[in-house]
């Protein structure tokens, strides 16, 4: 009698260990999934660099996907290379947008957004010839198994530049004019391709050119298929005179490509000079400067 009231009581323990355990496996499901992240910056055109966020803004921007619709569920400044994301639901979709510019850079990163379809940052403001902006874009499930990711934020904006030679100081200024588009989407078009928009804005730059047989001056651009005809470069000679050459090329179009310096060599510096274009495969690597990408 005693035997079976005990093993009454043991399964009753038992019994009420299991639904507690299964209670318990259940709360775990639902609780909010952590995700960390690893952040580094691609500023040059070499392997990417620890983030100085002494010099860089970075946010990072998380959109809920759902079937038909998006929404940014959160925007975070972020003042460290490794951090956590704790409220992210499981068994959701989530696209995180990461993006960076140089802390001194105006307009700054937004500190809002709406869907992803839409968002956008302003990247120019008006004359602005040396803006930057890094971005990198992750999709990413809560049902999978992943709990950590590594991001490489690559530089979106690309450059125009025009080579010369002046080795006989012959000209006295220079001055680079192209259009540039002010905005560009957070989301990115088939390929990873960058999309520009807005009504286009008059860069300009002036410089005096250094006495060199490689002169250069460079304007850095939100990526476009053709500048073919939007802007022009000025010479002043030594004596005074002008010489304006349209932006085109012996070799056909002039796209601007994320992460690139298209360059145009000025062959002759009179009437009969002409651009002929090229992309930026001449890389540096014994100086920090942005060659263009290989």
């Amino acid at each position: 009698m005693k035997s079976g009231i005990l093993f009454r009581i043991f399964l009753l323990v038992g019994l009420a260990g299991w639904i507690s355990s299964c209670q318990k496996t259940d709360v775990e499901t639902d609780a909010p999934r952590p995700i960390r992240f690893n952040l580094t910056l691609d500023q040059q055109t070499r392997a990417p660099q620890a983030i100085d966020f002494g010099k860089y803004a970075v946010s990072l921007y998380i959109f809920e996907m759902t079937e038909n619709s998006s929404a940014c569920i959160r925007v975070m400044e972020i003042t460290n290379s490794s951090f956590t994301v704790t409220e992210l639901e499981r068994n959701s979709v989530y696209r995180c947008v990461f993006l960076a510019i140089p802390k001194n850079q105006q307009p700054a990163l937004p500190l809002t957004a709406t869907s992803y379809e839409t968002a956008r940052m302003q990247y120019l403001e008006g004359n602005q010839p040396e803006q930057e902006v890094f971005r990198n874009i992750l999709t990413l499930s809560t049902a999978d198994d992943i709990t950590s990711y590594s991001i490489v934020l690559t530089r979106q904006n690309g450059a125009i530049q025009i080579r010369m030679n002046n080795a006989d100081g012959s000209i006295h200024g220079a001055q680079l004019e192209v259009e540039g588009f002010p905005t560009m989407l957070f989301q990115d078009a088939t390929g990873g391709k960058v999309v520009s928009t807005g009504d286009p804005v008059l860069l300009s730059k002036s410089e005096t050119p250094a006495v060199s047989d490689d002169y250069r001056i460079t304007i850095n651009l939100l990526p476009t298929e053709d500048i073919t005809g939007k802007g022009s470069l000025t010479l002043t000679h030594i004596d005074g005179t002008e010489t304006v050459y349209e932006l085109k090329s012996t070799s056909g179009t002039i796209p601007i490509y994320p992460n690139q310096i298209t360059w145009l060599v000025l062959r002759g510096t009179g009437e009969g000079g002409s651009f002929e274009v090229g992309f930026g495969g001449d890389i540096n690597l014994d100086d920090d400067e942005w060659d263009g990408y290989m």
